[in-house]
């Protein structure tokens, strides 16, 4: 059975849709998206386009199997009830991976947020690219096969990857947790595969676009904090949109010095230089604090243990992180002045700790002002945050004007998939860029 996430809302676009058809239609599309049923009357409300406009753009929808007629119905009203619309369920899917260190989780998903299969692969991800690539082309098409569906029916792909990411040309770069993945096309490589529009971004930009669109344009800023293998945030904005600074590298907190001891300042981290909140932090790190100080090896998997079980040192050391980590997050958000800060990771879902000291240290050391309104609170999605980001992301790019202009092209088109069109990468960076 698959899950639908009706609750989790789609972007909510700029209504300056004159004079471009491509726009008007992703409008419309996103609006009827995030209802479960709407009337051309709905849709002349918002945005003001003239009733035989929108039947224009509502025909080009309907023939490309984007929207499907939903019946009679729409708001009271005197008379002959109003013809709605909802979103297409059987124009295709988005496919989404959710690529971790060890493990990547893949799922398929319609375009009214039914995520109707799922599975896990276990494999690492420094195998390197064309490993870890082609196994999960497999994977997908095994998912698809399953599901009765074929190559055709993918609209879009989104990637997560645990690394710095520019998304705007859709490679890892110089990601410290992946070797040889530096500049590799993941998009043009799927894209290849798959013959669908491909979006990649880092992982846990795609958790905090979930949390945030999970609440429906409340509490934003929003700022996800994620503890695993490695440290990582992602920020959305007031707008409901990722930031993602000029290359792809805001949010990417792992990497900032700690305001700790000597002794932290001075370990070193993966990515080549000391006393990263990554190589204090992280679960790992945690993990070989506790071997050293029982003298005996603890992993990552019997740090959780230890701590659901009470282990003094292992708590002990928990506590002392979340407050390193909290002064890191005191400093964010003095910077950017959150409304929402959220911890995703198992460590946070094994206990309180972690978030109690957290926000404690934040209350205590960032200024009054950009924590009166500020709410420290744990992961609402928790493992799902990804894959969902990663639903939402994909339909978003399936309904934005680009995708609009690709799914509505003619058979004579030579339009080409995000990620095989190069003129389509140069012109999401330059606008990224404005």
């Amino acid at each position: 059975m698959g899950s639908l996430w009706t609750e989790v809302q789609l972007l909510k676009p700029d209504q300056n849709l004159a004079p471009d058809a491509h726009a008007a239609r992703s409008v419309i599309a996103r609006m009827i998206a995030d209802s479960p049923a709407v009337s051309r009357r709905d849709i002349v409300e918002v945005t003001g386009l003239a009733r035989s406009t929108i039947d224009g753009h509502l025909q080009v929808l309907f023939d490309a199997g984007l929207i499907e007629d939903a019946g009679l119905g729409g708001s009271p009203t005197r008379g002959r009830p109003a013809q709605v619309f909802r979103i297409g369920t059987a124009r295709g899917v988005v496919l989404v991976a959710d690529v971790a260190v060890e493990t990547t989780r893949l799922a398929i998903a319609t375009l009214d947020k039914n995520m109707v299969d799922s599975t896990e692969v276990a494999i690492r991800v420094d195998v390197g690219p064309d490993e870890l690539l082609r196994a999960l082309a497999g994977e997908f098409t095994a998912l698809l096969e399953r599901n009765g569906l074929g190559l055709g029916d993918c609209l879009a792909l989104s990637v997560g990857l645990p690394g710095p990411v520019d998304s705007h040309l859709g490679f890892a770069v110089r990601p410290p947790l992946m070797p040889g993945w530096d500049g590799y096309g993941v998009c043009a490589f799927m894209a290849q595969a798959f013959g669908c529009d491909v979006i990649v971004d880092n992982d846990v930009n795609l958790m905090a676009l979930g949390e945030a669109r999970a609440l429906g344009g409340e509490h934003l800023p929003l700022l996800m904090m994620h503890l695993g293998t490695g440290v990582g945030a992602g920020f959305v904005g007031e707008d409901g949109r990722l930031l993602h600074g000029a290359d792809g590298a805001a949010a990417d907190v792992g990497h900032i010095q700690v305001r700790g001891t000597a002794e932290q300042k001075n370990v070193l981290c993966s990515c080549g230089n000391r006393g990263c909140i990554e190589a204090v932090a992280s679960v790992p790190a945690m993990a070989a604090r506790v071997s050293a100080a029982s003298s005996s090896p603890v992993n990552s998997e019997q740090l959780l243990e230890r701590l659901v079980r009470g282990d003094a040192t292992t708590v002990s050391t928990v506590r002392e992180t979340a407050a390193l980590l909290g002064r890191t997050i005191a400093d964010l958000v003095n910077f950017c002045n959150p409304a929402r800060i959220v911890l995703n990771g198992a460590v946070t879902d094994c206990t309180e700790d972690v978030l109690a000291q957290v926000r404690s240290v934040v209350y205590q050391q960032a200024q009054p002002l950009a924590t009166r309104n500020l709410s420290v609170v744990h992961s609402r999605l928790g493992s799902e945050a990804g894959l969902i980001g990663g639903m939402i992301s994909g339909i978003e790019q399936v309904l934005s004007p680009r995708g609009i202009q690709y799914h509505t092209r003619s058979t004579s088109s030579n339009m080409l998939p995000l990620g095989l069109d190069p003129m389509a990468q140069l012109k999401v960076s330059a606008r990224a860029s404005r």
